[in-house]
């Protein structure tokens, strides 16, 4: 059996695998749905592959669109922050295995995206596991404050990579281990204060540590995967369920969406590249400080 045959059987596996536990730990109830229930689900469809289409292409971009637009068409929070861990589970694995496949990344030659991977992944679950647990001390007034406090560490973050894209042509940053690990600590530190801004902190994070566009960008869709399931394990262990009327639509958006995000990936410049992820960073920074302003 060739590779890309052992790929798409190991792929095939954990599709089975998700389903199972989609069916072991579903919840069935529907709560604040209004209209009819098909308009619903394709409409979580759609914008969830939306989502999902400029987080693989990008890095960032799915929860935190994502959550406060499901949350606005009158969603409640149980039951979209475990579907979103899910469809974020499935399509950062995904997508990791496409831009192998595709040519953007080496996961199997590549040392820098390994090392990368160790230094963010471990402090990530770390730091989605004290969201999971501490979740309901940072809410209210500290909930409001991570926003801001976020936003502008993201809105730094997207400014210093704009400002080299446009007046540091040619100029490359020096790959640090150090960087790495303060990066990684700052982002298990978000996540386990608000749940936010972690793919826009950690592509564009990765970039001032040296890592480059496209290595940046797997490596955060692996580490998302990862630091989902660990979130969801501690979320079951703790009693929690699925609610299937979100999780199936946002689980098939997000990874039919990885697809034709990787082929994008493989076609855009490295300059292009590096430009979208400046401004996109810069944009969900904005975000999040409008989120602590109309609170």
């Amino acid at each position: 059996m060739d590779r890309s045959k052992k790929t798409s059987f190991l792929w095939l596996l954990c599709l089975m695998i998700a389903c199972l536990i989609i069916l072991f730990f579903s919840n069935s109830d529907i709560k604040h749905i209004g209209p009819p229930e098909y308009t619903i689900i394709f409409l979580l469809f759609a914008i969830s592959a939306f989502c999902e289409y400029i987080d693989s292409s990008l890095g960032m971009g799915y929860g935190t669109t994502l959550t406060p637009l499901l949350l606005t068409l009158g969603a409640v929070r149980i039951d979209i922050v475990p579907a979103i861990l899910f469809a974020e589970l499935l399509s950062g694995f995904f997508a990791g295995i496409r831009h192998h496949q595709e040519g953007n990344v080496n996961l199997i030659s590549d040392k820098k995206i390994r090392t990368a991977f160790l230094y963010l992944a471990i402090p990530s679950v770390l730091g989605v596991i004290i969201a999971t647990l501490l979740g309901s001390y940072f809410l209210g007034i500290a909930q409001q404050y991570a926003n801001l406090y976020i936003g502008l560490m993201i809105i730094t973050i997207g400014l210093y990579i704009t400002y080299n894209f446009y007046f540091r042509k040619g100029k490359q940053t020096s790959f640090s281990k150090l960087k790495l690990m303060t990066l990684g600590t700052v982002a298990a530190f978000n996540k386990g204060v608000s749940g936010g801004g972690y793919g826009p902190l950690l592509t564009g994070g990765q970039i001032t540590a040296g890592i480059s566009d496209k290595q940046a960008i797997v490596v955060t869709s692996l580490c998302e995967g990862f630091t989902c399931l660990v979130g969801l394990l501690t979320y079951f262990a703790f009693g929690g369920t699925l609610n299937y009327f979100y999780v199936i639509p946002l689980c098939l958006g997000s990874v039919l969406s990885v697809i034709p995000a990787a082929k994008t990936i493989k076609i855009l410049p490295e300059n292009t590249l590096r430009k979208g992820i400046g401004w996109a960073t810069l944009l969900l920074g904005c975000l999040t400080l409008w989120k602590f302003l109309i609170k």
